[in-house]
């Protein structure tokens, strides 16, 4: 079986060839060599690739980091791309993007005022009845008692 990403050279040599026994153990020799050779570079790869991780812990940066950083630059490099800025220049200008940006904006200031005014009701009830100064009922701007919250 051969090893994975090793090519083998066809260097014009027949492999109907007979080789002698001479021939033959010195391509054996050849052959152990070679695969403790890559035994040996397996080996240094592995340590090296420890090191890496070491220092890159020592530093902080965590896998995490790493694929946070890659993917932003992939994002970025996409982005930067001439089909990639027609595209959203052409999605921006369609009437539906803008019905939709429209509606959400929309929907996003209504829900800031309710919650604007939600925070202003618990922060009246939250006051001692002295410091409201009409009584025990909290009062809106327009003299009005405060709806429910529901």
């Amino acid at each position: 079986m051969a090893t994975p990403g090793i090519e083998v050279a066809d260097n014009g040599a027949n492999n109907d060839v007979e080789l002698s026994e001479a021939e033959k153990e010195l391509v054996r020799e050849e052959l152990k060599k070679t695969e403790n050779e890559i035994l040996t570079l397996r080996q240094l790869l592995n340590a090296r690739q420890k090191h890496v991780a070491t220092l890159k812990r020592k530093l902080g940066i965590s896998p995490l980091n790493e694929i946070t950083s890659e993917v932003s630059q992939g994002l970025k490099t996409v982005k930067e791309t001439p089909a990639y800025q027609k595209t959203s220049e052409d999605m921006r200008n369609s009437s539906f993007f803008k019905s939709f940006e429209s509606k959400l904006g929309s929907a996003y200031n209504n829900a800031k005022m309710a919650a604007s005014t939600s925070i202003d009701h618990l922060a009246g009830a939250a006051r001692p009845p002295s410091a409201n100064g009409a009584g025990s009922q909290a009062q809106t701007p327009s003299g009005q008692p405060p709806a429910p919250l529901s």
